[in-house]
């Protein structure tokens, strides 16, 4: 017969542990034999369910299969979300590498036009004070 403590219930059933020290209180009280306490060192009480109750209680079972099957579907929609992603990367890669290719362009036009204008531009006498 397995027992579990009360934080592997929780991991178990995905409820909060004053759930679980609720029920034990009134399992306790009620002198049930579905709980077991522990005395430890200190002078505590370590209090462990047994496995069958806890699966009965909070109905474990189904949530088990369901937890699956939203797993898997879970597993599907991220699989098809990633293959997306990856094409949309894929493009803006091409984008990005097709703009750089413009840049470059632009600039080498800005380069040959601002050397055009230096040689079109005269250059200035200076002016003399005396006149």
């Amino acid at each position: 017969m397995s027992y579990l403590t009360i934080q592997e219930a929780m991991k178990l059933t995905g409820k909060s542990e004053s759930t679980f020290r609720n029920l034990a209180r009134k399992l306790k009280a009620s002198r049930s034999k579905e709980i077991k306490l522990e005395k430890l060192k200190t002078g505590h009480e370590k209090i462990l369910f047994k496995e069958s109750f806890i699966n009965s209680y909070f109905d474990t079972s189904s949530k088990g299969s369901s937890k699956q099957v939203e797993s898997e579907a879970s597993a599907s929609i991220n699989e098809r979300t990633l293959a997306i992603l990856e094409r949309e990367l894929e493009e803006k890669n091409r984008q990005i590498e097709a703009l750089t290719d413009r840049l470059k362009e632009s600039n080498l036009l800005q380069a040959q036009l601002h050397e055009q204008v230096k040689l079109l531009e005269a250059p200035k006498k200076k002016k003399r004070w005396f006149g």
